[in-house]
């Protein structure tokens, strides 16, 4: 009836107000269960009626139980009886939050034996006596007859069978009616059997049960609670989410019992929740006392058997809360809590073998030190925890704590710790940190063990750590004696090996040799050819080779190996031929890496076909080893020629064959994308794909999108990424610094005001800065990754480490005629050089031949003819050590090699304009002779400027000549002037094209400029009416005649200046 009533109301409201746009509110919210269910449903404690009952009925309550007798009496009315469902739901927690406090509470517990209780209230029964009482005026007194043994004994043998039985959860209710009914009898259970049902009603789930526990543990007399009855209520007063009585049942039994009643269950449950003060609280007297068992197990066993995640969070929370209490609050409160934070941490630090979240395990380590002022005992474990892990950054975070730690003095590792972390150090061949830990080693430990030095030594000498691996040695010689192996020795030629010293590595053997009697093995000797075939120098390589024969060594698969990827790296394929026939000749097994160098050559010299050919067979060979050197070779060589398709095609084959992806594959990929002029698909490649398939990223993945947007001119991304990088903890290389400077350098000309007269006004304010950085942080020991490197092409390795950097900003200030800029530049390089070791002559008789071609833009600049013809020379001797073939002789022609053709172009670029200048055409003529004699080849760029310096030649043979060339080194790729659209974009799109061409050297075409020189040649030979000239251009140069004269009419500078000048 309520039910209908109230909808009636609600559908009669919505009527009267419906229109009415202003909200009504009532005075309170009624308890949403009003309108589901009466008062039977509300499920209250068993005794909460006793709280409903008058004075006058409580005092005579007292005066029946002081006679004997047991007496009930309620209200006169219903209004008397507590209707919880109308009253709202804050109204009610707060109320269950006060009920246990009142002395009501204990009256009503201790009365709870007299009367039963129905299921889930007592009401009922309350109501049912309500209602008799009224009949009988309103009061009445009764006694309960008596009953008798053989009742009382039925229902104490029904009650031990319900607890006795296995599965008795559904039987709550019949075993709480059976002891109200056993209570009557005047009886009372043994102290067992009240103990059991105290239990069984503390373990049941329903709230209802664990609050009948809670009267029957009050209706114990207080002399007879012992430490378990304790136990079980604390426990259901916590199922309750009663802390409050549960801490008063608490400090009860603590004052009477010596020992940890109930306080796993407290301390278990305030850490769940995060009651941080409760907890403290709780924990606080034990520690306070020292208590042997304030950091007993017990206590903690229901934190202890937390997720380690979850055990971690509560111990940051409990700390942040320490801290908090530490600013606020002095004296034994602060201490508490953070002892408290501590001790929980040392629980979370106990777990071994277990991973969980790093970031917040090193959260955790942070809070703890903040407040671990006394020493680094609990770091310390949490550095056991991340060592007991077996996972990366778990080890990366212990080297990174250990770190921490041994700033303290207080710090003392031990055995386990030292050989935890250096374990790892070993597992990742990582040398960063592995000097510090073996210093440590023997300033807390004995001497540093043999087995230890010997791979330390290995992994620097990967590095290219020379010093280290030294200190090992000498080390090793006043600890363990003098090396029975020649691991020692064969690191020392290593870490040389791979810094590219060949100074360096041959003063070492000489050492080793007079030191220890050192005679090199295989090993040995291939450190050595390896030290040499990095930096391309054959001649040395080939006569370590020769000093190892006739020790009496042999040659194996790595000797063959290192040969033949030297004369790969060149393109020499004649040579890597000969060396792989030559190993079948001497039994040596061929391995992969042998297939690795045969197919660098065939890329190197322009061969590609072949080399897919040779790289597929590599598929079906019995050799062991990767071919994704192979394959990624190919992959490459496409992506710098822009052949997009191929790329595509080359990798998809790769993908179908199984071969495995690496790092470089990936740098293959996104140079074609950056060559494309797409380094944001480049970036796409580093930032999200290789993520994906858990693919490393390296400096050089950061370097070719950065030079991906050099070539776009978004120079502010490629600073942001430069910070992405060092965000990421990687080092910058060569690669990304050269990149860097280019950009800084494009920067400065945008920025910094132009001027007639630069000269040595000329800051270049950003690229300087770049230059210096980049030189301060100069190491050799960048050289031991084996990972290519941009900018060096077919230059010596350690020449290139330092010169890149040098010979661009050279070019910078010799193209803005500062030239006592050029002069400081270049004197510091040769200081440079010689701090790395490199030997005098070397420097000072053949710089790098992009050095040189710097220095001569500076020299031309003021017309110093005589500095550029001998740098001109200069660049002749060195560019033959980059280009000659193996035993070719030099006095015959064509002894360069084809894969090295164009080194020359830079530096000939400039000679070719001096002596334009110079109107030494017919040096020029020679010049050109010469190099196309020996093998050399000039790019697009040379061959324009060479006919250009022709067709400005007043003699007509220069000029016949000039068209003669056109014909056939230009013309042949013209697409004709149709191909290039409107006339208005004509010259942007063929600059276009050459700067590709600088990409494609064999590619060539006729500038604009010099088909207006062209034309201009051609005009002034028909109006001066020289038949027999006019004839000659058009018999040698007939498709370049169709050219100029279908060359559309522009209204340009080139045109105005040059073909509209009166002849």
């Amino acid at each position: 009836m309520i039910e209908r009533a109230a909808r009636c109301l609600e559908t009669g409201g919505q009527a009267t107000f419906r229109g009415i746009k202003k909200q009504f509110r009532s005075r309170r919210h009624l308890h949403s269960a009003f309108w589901s269910h009466g008062a039977g449903d509300i499920d209250l404690p068993a005794w909460w009626i006793f709280l409903l009952r008058t004075p006058t009925y409580n005092e005579e309550a007292c005066r029946s139980r002081s006679r004997g007798e047991f007496r009930a009496a309620v209200s006169q009315s219903l209004e008397d009886i507590f209707l919880g469902f109308l009253y709202p739901v804050r109204t009610l927690v707060l109320i269950q939050k006060i009920k246990r406090s009142t002395t009501a509470y204990q009256l009503a517990a201790q009365s709870a034996k007299q009367y039963k209780r129905s299921y889930t209230s007592i009401a009922e029964k309350f109501i049912a006596r309500a209602q008799a009482a009224v009949g009988e005026g309103n009061s009445f007194s009764t006694s309960d007859a008596p009953v008798s043994r053989t009742t009382g004994d039925a229902l104490r043998n029904g009650i031990i069978e319900i607890l006795d039985s296995v599965d008795h959860d559904g039987l709550h209710d019949e075993l709480w009616k059976h002891y109200q009914d056993f209570l009557e009898t005047s009886q009372e259970l043994l102290p067992q059997e009240l103990l059991k049902m105290l239990r069984s009603l503390m373990l049941s789930p329903r709230s209802v049960d664990n609050e009948r526990a809670l009267a029957l543990f009050e209706s114990i007399p207080l002399r007879n609670r012992r430490a378990i009855h304790y136990s079980y209520a604390v426990s259901a007063a916590l199922a309750l989410k009663d802390i409050d009585t549960a801490l008063a049942i608490h400090r009860e039994a603590i004052s009477r019992i010596n020992g940890s009643v109930g306080t796993a269950a407290i301390m278990g449950f305030t850490i769940q929740q995060e009651l941080w003060a409760v907890a403290v609280e709780t924990w606080h007297p034990l520690w306070e006392h020292k208590l042997s068992y304030y950091t007993r197990p017990d206590i903690w066993a229901a934190i202890d058997a937390l997720p380690i995640d979850t055990l971690i969070g509560k111990a940051r929370s409990a700390a942040e809360f320490a801290i908090k209490t530490s600013e606020c609050v002095e004296g034994q409160g602060a201490v508490a809590a953070r002892e408290f934070a501590l001790e929980l941490a040392r629980r979370a630090f106990s777990v071994r073998g277990t991973a969980y979240n790093i970031d917040s395990h090193w959260d955790l380590v942070e809070k703890v030190s903040m407040l671990d002022d006394a020493g680094t005992l609990v770091r310390t474990l949490a550095l056991d925890q991340l060592l007991s892990v077996d996972n990366s950054d778990s080890k990366r975070q212990a080297l990174r704590l250990y770190h921490v730690l041994r700033m303290d003095s207080s710090f003392s590792p031990d055995r386990n710790i030292l050989e935890g972390i250096i374990k790892h150090l070993f597992s990742t061949k990582s040398i960063r940190g592995l000097s510090m830990i073996i210093n440590d080693w023997r300033g807390h430990l004995t001497r540093f063990p043999a087995g230890y030095a010997l791979t330390a030594a290995k992994i620097f000498a990967r590095g290219g750590e020379v010093d280290s691996v030294q200190k090992i040695l000498d080390d090793f010689l006043s600890e363990h004696g003098k090396p029975k192996h020649n691991t020692l020795y064969h690191c020392m030629l290593l870490a040389h090996s791979r810094r590219a010293d060949t100074t360096g590595v041959s003063n070492c053997l000489k050492y080793l040799q007079e030191t220890f009697g050192f005679k090199p093995d295989t090993k040995g000797w291939n450190s050595m050819i390896a030290t040499y075939a990095r930096v391309g120098d054959v001649d040395g390589a080939l006569n370590f080779l020769r000093d190892m024969t006739d020790s009496g060594q042999r040659p194996d698969s790595t000797t063959y190996f290192l040969l033949m990827s030297m004369f790969g790296k060149r393109g020499d394929r004649d040579a890597v031929e000969h060396l792989y026939e030559q190993s079948k000749v001497d039994g040596v097994p061929t391995t992969t890496q042998m297939i690795d160098a045969i197919v660098l050559a065939n890329v190197n010299d322009g061969n590609l076909r072949e080399a897919e050919r040779i790289a597929e067979q590599a598929l079906h060979m019995e050799s062991s080893g990767s071919r994704t050197f192979m394959w990624n070779t190919i992959i490459n060589a496409y992506a710098i020629r822009n052949e997009v398709v191929k790329v595509s095609e080359v990798h998809r084959r790769m993908h179908e064959a199984g071969v495995p992806y690496n790092n470089m594959t990936y740098a293959a990929l996104m140079t074609s994308l950056t060559i494309a002029r797409l380094p944001n698909g480049a970036r796409k490649i580093m930032n999200t794909i290789m993520p994906q398939n858990n693919v490393k990223r390296t400096a050089l993945h950061y370097a070719i999108v950065m030079g991906g947007y050099l070539m776009t001119r978004e120079y502010n991304k490629i600073f942001q990424l430069y910070k992405k990088m060092l965000r990421s903890n990687l080092t910058p290389n060569m690669s990304t610094q050269n990149v860097l400077l280019r950009a800084a350098a494009s920067v400065d000309r945008a920025t910094e005001p132009a001027s007639e007269s630069q000269s040595e006004n000329t800051e270049f304010r950003r690229a300087r800065q770049t230059f210096e950085q980049t030189l301060d942080n100069l190491n050799p020991t960048e050289l031991a990754t084996s990972e290519p490197r941009l900018f060096v092409g077919p230059h010596p390795l350690d020449e290139a480490f330092s010169s890149t950097y040098f010979d661009y900003l050279i070019f910078l200030y010799g193209k803005a005629s500062a030239f006592q800029k050029v002069s400081e530049l270049y004197d510091r390089y040769v200081a440079t050089r010689q701090e790395l070791g490199s030997k005098d002559e070397d420097i000072e008789t053949l710089p790098p031949v992009r050095l040189l071609s710097a220095l001569m833009v500076a020299h031309l600049q003021t017309d110093n003819f005589s500095d550029i013809d001998q740098c001109w020379e200069l660049a002749l001797e060195k560019s033959r050590h980059l280009v000659c073939k193996q035993n070719a002789d030099i006095s015959q022609g064509n002894w360069v090699l084809r894969s090295r053709r164009f080194v020359i172009n830079l530096p000939l670029h400039q000679y070719i304009l001096s002596l334009t200048k110079q109107a030494r055409t017919e040096d020029i003529i020679r010049t050109v002779d010469s190099l196309q004699y020996s093998g050399y080849a000039l790019n697009s760029s040379n061959w324009n400027k060479y006919i250009q310096a022709l067709v400005r030649s007043p003699l007509t043979d220069h000029r016949v000549l000039a068209f003669r060339l056109c014909e056939h080194e230009l013309i042949p790729n013209w697409s004709g002037w149709a191909s290039l659209g409107s006339p208005q974009y004509m010259k942007e799109k063929m600059y276009k094209m050459h700067r590709f061409m600088l990409l494609r050297q064999d590619q060539r075409m006729p500038s604009y400029l010099t088909l207006v020189w062209l034309a201009r040649a051609y005009l002034e030979a028909r109006s001066e009416g020289k038949g027999g000239t006019m004839r000659a251009l058009e018999r040698n140069g007939p498709k370049t005649i169709d050219a100029i004269t279908n060359m559309p009419h522009l209204n340009d500078r080139e045109q105005s200046e040059i073909l509209r000048q009166e002849v």
